[in-house]
């Protein structure tokens, strides 16, 4: 599904994801060659493709998907202590912004963590990413974010070592959401309208119908 931030609409939507099914689909629109800005989850195969397709555009990584990236690395670690309880106490505080908690919240989560240092870890590293997010200017985010990257190496968590790769693998991608603040909220507002129209539509077998 492919969004027009400028003008706020649905441009175009293609099936399949590889490079041939997009590029045949979308080759015959005019005026990729002005495209500036794109935003995208980090998908590797998208980026690829956009920078193919759209030779003067900028790539944004979308904020909310690079944030989510300690999500599935805290769960496992959490589900090693407390098991696989969807009710429970210590899931609903970290899945939580830090910010977004009230003080006697954050008391019991940091007297929780003081107690769990392997999970600890992973929740000041995604602590820290959320606060570079409030960071206004590329290049103070830019400091922060080596930052992040450069503590990465002390971990023996495997998992965040991998994440340390995928950091920078796309960290102009990341970083240049705080050069035009777009994320991919409208993208996910349209999908949602998709996934709606989909289940209504149930019975449809053709992707033309």
């Amino acid at each position: 599904m492919i969004v027009d931030h400028k003008n706020k609409k649905l441009f175009d939507v293609s099936l399949g994801k590889t490079h041939a099914e997009l590029w045949s689909q979308l080759e015959n629109r005019p005026g990729r060659e002005n495209v500036k800005r794109v935003t995208l989850d980090l998908s590797d195969s998208y980026k690829s493709f956009v920078k193919g397709f759209f030779p003067n555009a900028q790539i944004i990584a979308d904020r909310f998907h690079v944030q989510r990236l300690f999500n599935p690395i805290l769960h496992q670690a959490r589900m090693e202590v407390t098991g696989d309880k969807r009710k429970n106490p210590a899931r609903i505080l970290l899945n939580k912004n830090r910010s977004n908690l009230k003080p006697w919240e954050r008391t019991v989560l940091d007297q929780w963590l003081k107690v769990n240092p392997k999970i600890n870890e992973i929740y000041q590293f995604k602590a820290a990413l959320a606060r570079m997010y409030n960071i206004r200017g590329v290049e103070r985010a830019r400091q922060a974010f080596d930052r992040i990257i450069e503590e990465l190496n002390s971990t023996q968590n495997k998992l965040l070592k991998t994440l340390q790769n995928t950091f920078k693998r796309w960290k102009e991608e990341i970083l240049n959401f705080f050069v035009f603040r777009l994320t991919n909220a409208r993208v996910e507002g349209f999908n949602n309208v998709a996934k709606v129209i989909k289940r209504r539509a149930y019975g449809f077998k053709s992707f033309e119908c």
